[in-house]
């Protein structure tokens, strides 16, 4: 029974490749001159680089605070280990923006945080 089942199942497969190889073999193929598309009207594309990613990390004053727009990625961590060397230090700015963030392990995209000088 059981060796009637792997064949079984070997035969299905086996039809299904077929089958999609057959219906791969009978789809036409398209170029521009069979749409009525010249070379010179059809659109190009063409590889741009990802948009730089922009932080609001003003230039300030030793000691000032400064903030920072949370972007896709960052946490708490990341954020403590680029402005103060250490990731440790990531309750330091969550101290500081208790009244934006609820929940220090999913905090939005877009929120502003307070940066406290080290």
């Amino acid at each position: 029974m059981r060796t009637m089942m792997v064949v079984l199942l070997v035969a299905v497969a086996a039809m299904v490749v077929v089958g999609c190889a057959q219906k791969r073999e009978e789809m036409p193929q398209l170029d521009a001159a069979s749409i009525g598309v010249t070379p010179e009207a059809a659109p190009v594309m063409e590889e741009t680089a990802p948009p730089a990613v922009t932080t609001s990390e003003p230039k300030e004053a030793a000691g000032a605070s400064t903030t920072y727009t949370m972007q896709r990625g960052d946490t708490l961590y990341s954020l403590a280990k680029r402005f103060y060397g250490d990731g440790k230090l990531w309750t330091k700015i969550a101290d500081a923006n208790k009244d934006k963030v609820r929940n220090v392990n999913a905090i939005p995209v877009g929120t502003v945080l307070t940066i406290p000088p080290k």
